[in-house]
């Protein structure tokens, strides 16, 4: 190839440069603000909540049990009934062993009157002969004592008839008079103390049950009756949450079973002491839900968000926009079409939300951090 090829050679090749470098130089848009994603700082009201699962229950439930031993002869109610107080529950027919009781006790009664009147005519008898100066005081002091004595053993039978019928006053004064049965067991009424629903029976007719008085703490249990409503919802809050929690905090409720409504509840009692299962420790706590609902059922699933926290009037930003940098909290802000570092505090941080008290200002336009340049910055 001569010399005069290899010159044109080089021309050509920095024509073609010169060409790629206009066109390079041209389409950069010149003046051109790169495009941040901005967020506004803004000055509003946060609440931190603890959320949790619960389950609805009554306020109260109530078991019911018989003062006597005995059959269920009859049943009155079912479960779901609505009763008011005093309703008729059951009709329970005394067993053959407290009726034997019953009828010693009340031998024992009537014996223990006829001995007090019997030491009546003897201190009277002995009151009059000392009156006549035939006796000595002493004699009249002994009379007079015997005579106390039963009275205290009268009242001592009384009291234990009075146990064995389960402290039915009504009873007792029916055994007093001698207008009980002498001949056949008696039938009992169980009443409800107090309206609300049946919740369950758990005995059936003919069954065989025990007195809740024979023994402490014991007893077959009749039924379980409520009033459905006030109702309450029992929540298991996490040790790590509980100290946040105390009693008075609004709550808002939902239900599994009633997605579309809101109740609103308070936080009414807290355990003090926890309870451990597969290692973990909660506290149950009680919330009163003070927007009652006839669909409102023991055992429903209740969602629960505590409101712990309330601040009103507050300048925040999302908390993806903090980084730290040599141990501060600092942000980008927007100013003049560049971003600029710029220290804050952060007084108080939600899951989603910060605080800010220094730093910055309402509608500053803070730069929301890109990842691509968080990693050419590396």
């Amino acid at each position: 190839m001569n010399k005069t090829s290899w010159v044109l050679i080089i021309i050509l090749a920095g024509v073609i440069l010169g060409i790629a470098y206009y066109f390079r130089v041209t389409d950069q848009p010149s003046g051109e603000t790169p495009s941040y994603k901005l967020v506004e700082v803004v000055r509003t009201s946060l609440q931190t909540k603890v959320s949790e699962t619960g389950t609805i229950m009554p306020f109260q439930t109530i078991e019911i049990k018989s003062q006597f031993s005995g059959e269920v002869a009859q049943l009155f109610v079912t479960a779901g009934q609505e009763i008011q107080k005093n309703h008729v529950l059951a009709i329970i027919r005394q067993e053959s062993s407290q009726a034997r009781q019953v009828a010693q006790l009340r031998s024992g009664i009537q014996e223990e009157r006829l001995n007090v009147d019997m030491a009546h005519r003897e201190w009277a008898r002995a009151e009059s002969l000392f009156n006549k100066g035939f006796i000595p005081q002493k004699e009249l002091e002994l009379a007079q004592r015997d005579y106390q004595q039963s009275l205290v053993r009268l009242e001592l039978a009384e009291r234990q008839l009075l146990l064995a019928l389960g402290g039915n006053k009504e009873l007792f004064e029916r055994y007093r008079e001698g207008s009980a049965s002498k001949t056949r067991p008696e039938e009992f009424q169980v009443r409800s103390p107090s309206q609300g629903t049946v919740l369950e029976v758990l005995v059936h007719t003919g069954e065989i049950i025990t007195s809740g008085t024979a023994t402490f703490g014991g007893g077959t249990i009749l039924m379980r009756i409520a009033d459905l409503s006030h109702m309450v919802v029992k929540a298991k809050i996490n040790e790590v949450n509980i100290p946040r929690v105390s009693v008075g905090q609004p709550v808002d409720i939902r239900l599994d079973a009633l997605p579309e409504k809101l109740f609103s509840g308070q936080v009414t009692a807290i355990a003090a002491q926890g309870v451990k299962e597969n290692n973990l420790v909660t506290y149950e706590v009680s919330i009163a839900i003070e927007n009652s609902h006839p669909s409102l059922k023991p055992m429903l699933t209740a969602n629960i968000d505590i409101e712990t926290k309330r601040l009103d009037d507050v300048l925040t930003v999302p908390l993806e926009v903090l980084r730290v940098e040599k141990g501060d909290d600092v942000v980008d802000v927007l100013s003049e079409g560049q971003p600029q570092t710029r220290k804050v505090r952060v007084a108080f941080r939600t899951d989603t939300q910060a605080i800010i008290t220094q730093g910055l200002q309402e509608h500053d336009q803070v730069v929301v951090p890109s990842f691509k340049k968080e990693e050419a910055r590396r």
